[in-house]
Order: C-alpha cells, then sequence, then structure tokens
C-alpha cells in the first residue's frame, strides 16, 4: 500500500474506490458517437435516442467500471491475476448492461448497439489495468 492510502474510500493508488468521473466522460462522448452513427439510418431522433442513452450508461457505469478495473489491478497481488481480473470482470459486466440497456425501448438495433463496447472495452480495460499497474508499481518504488 501506498502512503496516499487514507481512508477507506481510497483505492491502493489514492483514488476514490467508486466512480471515476473523467474516464466516465471521455468514454461516453467516444461510445455515444459511435452508436449514435449506428442507429442514425432509422432517423435522426432514434440515432440520438440511442446515443444520449448509451452516452448516460457509459458515464456512470463506465465511470464505476473503470474504477473496478483500477481497484482489481492494484488490489490483487500477483500481476497475471490482477491484470486477467481487471480486463474479465468489467468487460463481462459492461456487456451484460449494455445490452440489457439497448434491449429497453427505444434502442431500434440492441445487438449491433452492443458490438463497440464488445470490441472496445477488453482493450480499454487491457490498457488502464496496464496502465494502472505501472502506477503502483511506481508508487510502492518511492515509499
Amino acid at each position: 500500500m501506498t502512503e496516499k492510502k487514507k481512508s477507506r474510500f481510497k483505492n491502493n493508488l489514492g483514488h476514490f474506490v467508486f466512480f471515476d468521473p473523467k474516464m466516465g466522460a471521455v468514454g461516453a462522448v467516444i461510445l455515444g458517437t459511435v452508436v449514435f452513427f449506428i442507429n442514425y439510418d432509422h432517423g435522426i431522433i432514434w440515432g440520438i435516442t440511442a446515443a444520449l442513452k448509451q452516452s448516460a450508461f457509459t458515464f456512470f457505469i463506465g465511470g464505476t467500471l473503470t474504477r473496478l478495473c483500477e481497484n482489481l489491478a492494484s488490489a490483487i497481488k500477483k500481476e497475471y491475476l490482477a491484470i486477467l481480473a481487471a480486463v474479465a470482470i468489467p468487460t463481462t459486466i459492461s456487456l451484460m448492461l449494455t445490452y440489457t440497456v439497448h434491449s429497453l425501448k427505444g434502442t431500434p438495433e440492441p445487438l449491433n448497439s452492443t458490438i463497440p463496447t464488445l470490441f472496445m472495452a477488453p482493450w480499454g480495460f487491457l490498457w488502464w489495468a496496464l496502465r494502472k499497474r505501472k502506477q503502483l508499481k511506481t508508487a510502492n518504488e518511492s515509499i
């Protein structure tokens, strides 16, 4: 553990344990735009509806799952297991929730709207887990 951990609401890197608003916002813009164009051929209203649902979902759930990824990457001692868990668990949750949200009324192509998450989430979570694991090593070396 690093010196930054001062409360039960901070993870091993000293960040708030439940939510990452910056990464939630980045994901919301990217995935919302992609989903808009997937659904645009059904009309602008349907495209905007799907994009807004995806953006809101990604902000809250994506910000939470990004933090979950960080927490797993920094809490599990064995590096390989930490990276595997930090990618597999948030990706699985993200896919299930994305499909569920788009299956609700208002998205003309729920399965197609889930495909960007299928391709982007594992790579995004892998990059994030490796980055956070590296930050943890750097923080522990500086103590």
